[in-house]
Order: structure tokens, then sequence, then C-alpha cells
């Protein structure tokens, strides 16, 4: 009885001692690099809020890694699995599975910037020159501002994976190209009238569902000669006015307590579209502008609470500043 126990125990440890001689090699030559001392190398990214997982699986499709089980395995006993931090990478098959992840761990070397919709030039330069503030950076704010002077609404509002060393002339070829590439718009003066209404909009309208009605609105009143009396427009002029000696440190869309202020973006004084965009709208009002939808009304106006109010009267127009409106 003691040998037959002493065999089954024999051959329990040899075949635990062989399966875990097999794993660990397996395991070992995993985490190797693909290609020893390739000196090739290529673009990663890891996306927001992206799993472990499939980072690893992502990883070992591109070639990167031999192993998305056996990296994982290492994530698990490194304690990296929830340090991945999203952003831009350069990645060689040449590193093994501690020298990538480590890296993706630490940081990218790409940063993320996210540009809302509905900002004026001013603000983008602005959001980039507190992002590229290294001592590397390249980005100049003023470089940025000149170059962008008839840019006002081709900016296009995204978020975007940038190099940290991006230039200025960078930046507005990474926006402008983007804002062709996803609008399909052109500088021709039908395309640039769209453009015009959607930023209108976009100033104007905080619920999506209300844009193409508000489209509608500014069209009909476009086509019958009325002033558009859009309030968006008088804090654009207003703010290029009173921010332009500090434009860093600047409230740009402050309410409006006079709408007889002296400018060619002032729809209450002058009939018509202002010259040019007032902001750079995303897609959705682009879509709207260029869609307006036929409605009965003539007047809206966004109340405190952030719902629009339609009118199709004057005074039905004035009961809803009452209601919405004033306290």
């Amino acid at each position: 009885m003691f040998k037959k126990v002493l065999y089954v125990s024999i051959v329990f440890f040899s075949v635990l001692t062989l399966s875990l001689a097999v794993s660990w090699f397996w395991y070992s030559q995993s985490i190797r690099p693909v290609s020893s001392g390739s000196d090739q190398s290529g673009d990663f990214v890891i996306y927001k809020d992206e799993s472990a997982g499939s980072v690893l699986a992502r990883l070992e499709t591109a070639g990167y890694i031999r192993s998305a089980l056996a990296a994982k395995f290492y994530l698990k006993f490194s304690r990296l699995e929830k340090k991945l931090s999203p952003g831009g990478y350069v990645l060689t098959p040449g590193l093994s599975v501690p020298e990538i992840l480590q890296q993706l761990s630490h940081g990218p070397k790409n940063v993320w910037v996210t540009l809302p919709e509905g900002w004026r030039r001013e603000q983008i330069g602005s959001r980039f020159a507190s992002v590229l503030n290294s001592p590397s950076s390249t980005f100049d704010l003023d470089e940025f501002m000149r170059l962008t002077a008839h840019l006002e609404g081709r900016l296009f509002p995204d978020t975007y994976l940038i190099p940290p060393d991006i230039s200025a002339p960078g930046v507005v070829s990474l926006l402008t190209s983007t804002f062709t590439k996803k609008t399909g718009l052109s500088d021709s003066p039908a395309d640039t009238q769209t453009l015009i209404i959607a930023s209108l909009i976009e100033r104007e309208v905080k619920t999506p569902a209300d844009r193409a009605i508000v489209s509608g609105v500014i069209s009909k009143r476009l086509d019958n000669g009325w002033p558009l009396q859009i309030d968006a427009t008088v804090q654009y002029a207003s703010a290029t006015s009173r921010c332009s000696p500090d434009p860093a440190d600047c409230d740009w869309w402050q309410p409006i307590t006079d709408t007889k202020l002296p400018s060619l973006f002032n729809t209450y004084l002058h009939s018509g579209l202002p010259p040019a965009p007032i902001c750079n709208p995303g897609l959705a009002s682009i879509t709207a502008a260029a869609s307006p939808q036929d409605s009965p009304y003539w007047y809206y106006l966004t109340g405190t609470d952030g719902q629009t109010y339609f009118a199709q009267t004057l005074g039905e127009h004035n009961l809803n500043i009452d209601k919405h409106l004033k306290r």
C-alpha cells in the first residue's frame, strides 16, 4: 500500500513539475520580443475608457506582443492592470512585454486635447497654449491667432491626440483638415452661409431636437427680410472689443445688456447674416443649418431652464420672455 501511494505521489509531482516547467517555458517565451533587435516602430493608441483586455488583444493583433494571455499574466503579477494610460505611443516589436507594458503605464508620448463645440478661435488657441506648455513645446499662441484670423468656424471641435511638440501651423492644419473631412464644406458662398448659420445655431440652441427648427426660423426670417436679432451675435461683437486687452482671462460669452452695440456682427442693427461665423460649430449644428425644418414659428428664445420656446407672433414671444426669462 505504501509503495502504491509513493508511486502515485511520484507520478503526480512529476506531472506537476513537468506542467509547471512547460508553463514557465511558454510564459517566458511569450513575453519575449516578437522581433529582437527590430528598429521598426509604429503608432499605437490606447483609447479613453478602453479595457486592459482590449489593449492587449490589439497589441497582439498589431504584432507588438506574442500572446495577449501571457501579457495579461504579466499585468496581473505586476499590478499594472489599471495603470495603462490613454494616449498615443510609439512602439516596436523589438521590445519585450514588460518593456511595452511599462511604457504604456508611464504615460503617452502624445496628449489629448478636447475642443468643445461653440468655442471661438481665441478659446481654442488658449486651450492649446495651456496643454502644450512643456519646455519642448513649439506652439506659439500669437502665431496661431495670426494664422486663424479668417478661419473662425473652420477649426473643427473634437477630441484630438497630438504630439507635444506640434507647432501652431501644425495645429491649424490638423483642425482645418478635420473640418474638411468631417463636414465636406468648401469656401463657396453657399457653404460659407451654411457655416455662419451653423455657428448661430451652436451658440443659440442647447437642445439637439430644436436645432433644425431654429434653423428654419433663421432661414424664414432671412428670406423675408426680417432682422435676425440674435443675442449671440452681440455677445460675439462685445467680447471682440471687450476682451482684446487680455484675451487669456476673458468671459467670452457674457449675457448682453445692450443690443445697440455698433458692429457689423450685431444682427439687431443690421439685417441679414453677420459677415463671418461667430464660433466653431459641431457637426449637428452644421447638419441642421443645411437642412432647416419648416414650422409656423417666427420667434424663439432659450429660457433660463435651458429649453427652447417658440412663438408664431410677437405677442406670444413677449409672453415667453416674461415667463421664461424674466424673474
